[in-house]
């Protein structure tokens, strides 16, 4: 066999110490070969723990087509699968993932003492994301989300559909989307130029006209911001610009997914973090690295903007550490228990459809009980990657603050949590704790043009 062939044998085999999470050594988990098929015998206890694992074993059978069969080698298994090469390859691949094996090592549990910076910024965004919708006149404004990532990064001379997507920082898939259903709209075209060159994006009349009524309609929500909290607005504004301009990328101007299907700010880790300077970190192969020049004269920021790209880096600095996703974490797993919840009452913290196509069931965060999508009653559980995720939360939020006060100053960090919390007691209570980042891609969930 070439070093080659055994390298994924030797992955699988690692992996399958990890199932059941609580097995020991002499009754783990076991991969018997035989010539060109494999058998992956699993032996589970009678835990809370092994019953989630046998779950997720389950799911993960099915979806490789692999059957269920004896074990060939004559030794017990609660259950054992035959498959062929790739069958086992794509097994393996899935058990990892599902699995604590890609992830850093657990950090000491800790406690929330207080309301993470995260959830603040998010708080802040989402209330003015709501007053700027509110203020819509009888004149239609484009969405925020639209406004300030596609309408303000196209400049009156025009761009490239790629110079584009590094003025706005999006990924390619997701330009693509937004920038046609702004054409559809008939705010954006398509210009041809001369032989040779690239189409340029450029704004039509109307699309001209309605980025300056929601740019109006968003210095107006300033204005009442302004007013209405006074000091703490002006001292937020002024830690958010300091902390932006200390960033070594730029971001979006609202903090958004990779694509319509994907939540993740950076697309994931198919290409490595780099450790810079810049700071570069771990990304889907689309998504623009765009270094910030610190000479480059500046328009100010708005404050949506502002609280975006703070948010974003927050993001980015705390999925570094490889403890799971943070929008995910903060608003569901740490809301999921070992022993699980129903369907039913996880539905109103998530999208879940409880027929295995939904992303936490395809992304194996939880395992459900057997059953139809229509039984409620069904029971939800997290997966050993999802429990670390939750137990993580706590101590990384805090950790990641910590780390900003060293790198950007204790002054400034304090005195943004101060801003956000004195504007966060007079928000209303409902915000989420984390934004949606893909549904402003999306016009048929939620319109590109605001009306009232």
């Amino acid at each position: 066999m070439s070093s080659r062939s055994s390298a994924w044998i030797d992955r699988l085999n690692e992996t399958l110490v990890l199932y059941p999470c609580s097995a020991k050594k002499r009754r783990r988990s076991r991969l018997i070969t035989r010539g060109r098929s494999f058998e992956l015998a699993f032996k589970f206890n009678q835990t809370l723990f092994d019953h989630v694992d046998a779950l997720i074993v389950d799911f993960i059978a099915k979806r490789v087509g692999a059957k269920t069969c004896e074990p060939s080698d004559g030794r017990p298994a609660s259950v054992c699968y035959r498959c062929n090469r790739e069958q086992a390859k794509n097994f393996g691949r899935f058990l990892a993932y599902a699995s604590t094996l890609l992830m850093d090592k657990p950090p000491p549990l800790a406690r929330h003492e207080k309301t993470p910076l995260s959830v603040l910024l998010t708080h802040a965004l989402s209330q003015f994301t709501c007053e700027y919708e509110s203020a819509v006149s009888r004149h239609g404004v484009p969405s925020l989300e639209v406004l300030s990532n596609v309408l303000q990064a196209v400049p009156r001379r025009g761009v490239t559909q790629k110079e584009f997507e590094r003025r706005a920082v999006l990924a390619t898939r997701t330009a693509r989307v937004v920038v046609r259903h702004c054409v559809d709209l008939g705010w954006l075209k398509h210009e041809k130029t001369s032989s040779g060159r690239k189409p340029m994006i450029a704004l039509t009349k109307e699309g001209d006209a309605i980025r300056n009524r929601g740019n109006s309609c968003l210095k107006r929500v300033e204005s009442l911001w302004s007013e209405r909290y006074e000091s703490a607005y002006e001292n937020l504004k002024s830690s958010l610009q300091t902390l932006v301009n200390d960033f070594e990328l730029e971001l979006p101007n609202y903090i958004t997914g990779y694509g319509p299907a994907d939540e993740a700010l950076t697309g994931g880790t198919y290409l490595p973090a780099e450790e810079g300077p810049p700071r570069v970190p771990s990304r889907g192969a689309e998504w623009p690295v765009v270094e910030r020049q610190t000479t480059k004269q500046r328009r100010p920021l708005s404050l949506p903007a502002l609280l975006s790209q703070t948010l974003t880096q927050f993001v980015i600095d705390y999925e570094a550490k490889r403890l799971g996703r943070l929008g995910l974490t903060a608003l569901f797993f740490q809301h999921l228990p070992d022993e699980g919840m129903s369907l039913k009452c996880a539905r109103q913290f998530q999208p879940i459809t409880g027929n295995g196509k939904s992303l936490h069931e395809r992304h194996l965060y939880i395992a459900i009980d057997p059953g139809k999508p229509s039984d409620g009653e069904r029971m939800v559980y997290p997966t050993q990657k999802t429990r670390l995720s939750r137990d993580a939360y706590a101590f990384q939020v805090s950790s990641i603050e910590s780390q900003w006060q060293r790198r950007y100053g204790r002054v400034i960090v304090t005195d943004l949590r101060k801003s956000l919390e004195i504007l966060d007691s007079a928000f209303s209570d409902d915000l989420p704790d984390y934004p949606n980042t893909t549904i402003w891609m999306l016009p048929w969930s939620r319109p590109f043009l605001l009306k009232r």
